[in-house]
């Protein structure tokens, strides 16, 4: 063409297509090793492949790793640990006490008393059960000495020992656990505790220790004995226990405290 510089040639605004191989020259799209592609050619569907590939790698872990942090954050190992330790925990038998009666004795311990602060008064001293000072057992820590009685065919008042803690505010339920032929001493105004037999005109001896069906069948082959209850009401064990001088019964438990 002519331009204001005189004549001019346009180039060719689109490259040759140049092939090698068997396809047919100059048609793209077939056989041959393509020359470069024009202008608005598409990517070739290899490269296509790939990127698909990687997205999809991408999306996949992302989507996995945004699963694992919605469990880490709700709680994770530690959820699982936490239900594990819950699991396997056993249940009390007993609520929790709370206020005063935290400072009450549990339900299984031990115990022989120790004098209190006051005439009068004793103190429950914890002993170790197979040890040779103990002399009951707590079954049951109660509000009232009326509940310890509360089951049938259950008495503590006549078999047993109901002991009431002023600290605590609370009655323990309570069942002999010395062995046959110990002694000990028992008395309203004096300290319970172990002591040599014979030593003094309140100490008793227990006579022997028996399996019966209930309290009345206990302790039939001894002599005008006292049954207590051995361990506990439901051991199905009775104590055979001589009687204090005079004949009579243990008198009624003296003002205790914990402590």
């Amino acid at each position: 063409m002519t331009g204001p510089w005189g004549d001019q040639t346009e180039p060719d605004r689109y490259p040759d297509w140049s092939y090698s191989g068997l396809g047919d020259i100059g048609t793209p799209g077939l056989s041959g090793s393509p020359g470069p592609s024009g202008p608005g050619e598409p990517p070739p569907p290899q490269r296509k492949s790939r990127r698909t590939l990687v997205l999809t790698i991408i999306s996949v872990v992302v989507v996995v790793a945004a699963g694992f942090a919605a469990w880490w954050f709700a709680g994770g190992p530690a959820s699982r640990q936490q239900d594990s330790a819950i699991a396997t925990t056993p249940a009390s038998s007993a609520p929790a006490p709370s206020g005063e009666d935290s400072v009450a004795y549990d339900v299984g311990t031990c115990f022989d008393e120790g004098a209190g602060g006051a005439p009068g008064n004793v103190r429950l001293d914890p002993q170790p059960c197979a040890g040779n000072r103990a002399v009951f057992v707590i079954n049951q820590v109660v509000r009232n000495a009326s509940a310890c009685d509360s089951a049938s065919g259950v008495s503590y008042q006549q078999h047993g020992y109901e002991v009431p803690d002023v600290t605590a505010k609370v009655t323990y339920c309570a069942s002999l656990v010395v062995p046959p032929q110990n002694c000990f001493v028992i008395s309203g105004t004096q300290p319970i505790a172990r002591a040599a037999c014979g030593s003094a005109g309140d100490v008793v001896r227990v006579l022997a220790v028996q399996s019966a069906p209930d309290v009345q069948a206990a302790c039939a082959d001894q002599t005008d004995p006292d049954v207590w209850f051995y361990q506990s009401p439901a051991s199905g064990q009775y104590a055979c226990v001589s009687r204090p001088p005079g004949g009579s019964s243990p008198a009624p438990a003296p003002t205790t405290s914990s402590g």
